[in-house]
């Protein structure tokens, strides 16, 4: 009997047989305890991501007791009621990702190359110092400082501003949605103030980099293309932070491929013009982000997916990261190997909520992969100290990479040892 249950050790530690399970008996399946549809199958998920009209993204519009729920919290939101980018359809969604889009350009993502790579080498610069081959714990290391970097710098804020606008950001994300004491209101309210006053001195030039992604959007929040305030306030926070953990998640996840895979490895120290399909083979192998919401719109009529019947209002969670090991578009599915070919992975998504970020993050991760392999004799981590993996099912996220520093090919001295 189908079956999906999250919260289980075995599938906080290795998601996938489960899903494989779940897929095989129920690639449609409704989970009372979650009150929405699971949808595990390549094909369901691919159907659900193309088809907005159908499967929407506009949450506050949600018929039923999710749209009730979700105005409630937008209303009492210190954020106000502005919709996040991806909380809308076309063409609303086109003309927030309209303003995004500049930042993304092959030209802006290939500008910051030196900038990922000079930041990549300084934090393995740090792990090279560790003495006597310690281990380290590489989330904290490496993994997690590094989209962070890279994410302010392409904010173009000062170094000397960097920590405040990203603090007031990630004040801002923690606070959404939640139910505030007096006390925490009155610091979402500074923080979000003190974001509104930046951004007002980023569109006066009077601080902060004038063809920076930031001033940017503050251009456009003064009026050049009509956001509002609160539109404005979601889109530097979903950009300061939204891609900081999936692409932490993603340099982890390449870790721990690499170092359990050392054939795959090897090859790629052998043949380094494979990095572009490695990282996507780390993509598809043990996607970052595990599942992306939905819901059946209102007006979408009689709608049946995967043999099941949907109403109007129902949730329908698409699991990215099974539909990714799905045999019937994945040959060998529960294999890495970076010299697969096939059908695009699910990893980003698809469809007009496609990962605008994607091609940022897969540069981080490329030079990410690229520096370990050249910094160290072989990536392998430490065989006394667990890897240890978050419990949020909707993402695939390491807690502790332990890996190993003595086969790096240099060291000189510097703090920061993991032990056991």
């Amino acid at each position: 009997m189908a079956f999906f249950n999250p919260s289980r050790p075995s599938y906080v530690a290795d998601p996938y047989p489960a899903l494989h399970r779940l897929r095989e008996e129920a690639p449609v399946f409704y989970s009372a305890e979650h009150d929405a549809w699971i949808v595990t199958s390549y094909e369901a998920c691919v159907q659900v991501l193309q088809d907005y009209e159908v499967y929407s993204s506009a949450v506050t519009e949600a018929p039923g007791r999710l749209g009730d729920r979700v105005r409630r919290v937008k209303h009492a939101s210190v954020l106000g009621t502005a919709p996040r980018i991806g909380q809308q359809d076309p063409p609303a969604h086109s003309r927030l990702r309209g303003v995004v889009a500049r930042a993304f350009t092959p030209r802006h993502v290939e500008a910051m190359r030196p900038a990922i790579e000079a930041h990549v080498a300084s934090l393995i610069d740090v792990i090279a110092g560790l003495e006597g081959g310690r281990p380290v714990e590489a989330m904290r290391a490496l993994c997690e400082p590094l989209p962070a970097a890279v994410v302010s710098a392409q904010l173009g804020a000062p170094e000397e501003d960097r920590a405040r606008v990203l603090g007031w950001a990630r004040a801002l994300m923690q606070v959404e949605g939640a139910d505030l004491s007096p006390e925490r209101r009155a610091l979402a309210v500074e923080a979000r103030d003190g974001l509104l006053g930046y951004l007002g001195r980023v569109a006066a030039g009077e601080t902060g980099d004038p063809d920076s992604l930031i001033a940017s959007l503050a251009r456009a929040g003064a009026g050049e293309e009509r956001l509002d305030l609160g539109e404005l306030l979601a889109l530097v926070i979903d950009l300061s932070l939204a891609g900081n953990d999936n692409t932490s998640n993603l340099v982890g996840n390449g870790i721990l491929a690499l170092a359990a895979h050392p054939e795959q490895q090897a090859l790629l120290r052998e043949r380094p013009d494979l990095l572009p399909a490695a990282v996507d083979e780390v993509l598809r192998y043990d996607a970052p982000q595990q599942a992306a919401v939905r819901f059946v719109a209102a007006g979408a009529g009689e709608v049946t997916l995967g043999g099941e019947r949907l109403e109007p209002g129902d949730v329908v969670i698409v699991m990215l990261g099974a539909a990714n090991r799905d045999s019937a578009a994945f040959p060998d599915p529960d294999r890495f190997d970076i010299t697969r070919e096939g059908p695009r992975h699910l990893a980003f998504g698809l469809g007009p909520h496609f990962c605008i970020g994607a091609p940022l993050a897969r540069m981080v991760g490329a030079a990410a992969f690229e520096a370990l392999l050249a910094r160290f004799e072989v990536v392998r981590l430490a065989g006394d100290i667990p890897v240890r993996h978050a419990p949020d099912w909707m993402a695939r996220s390491a807690r502790v990479i332990p890996l190993d520093t003595a086969p790096l090919l240099d060291r000189w001295g510097a703090p920061g040892t993991l032990e056991a």
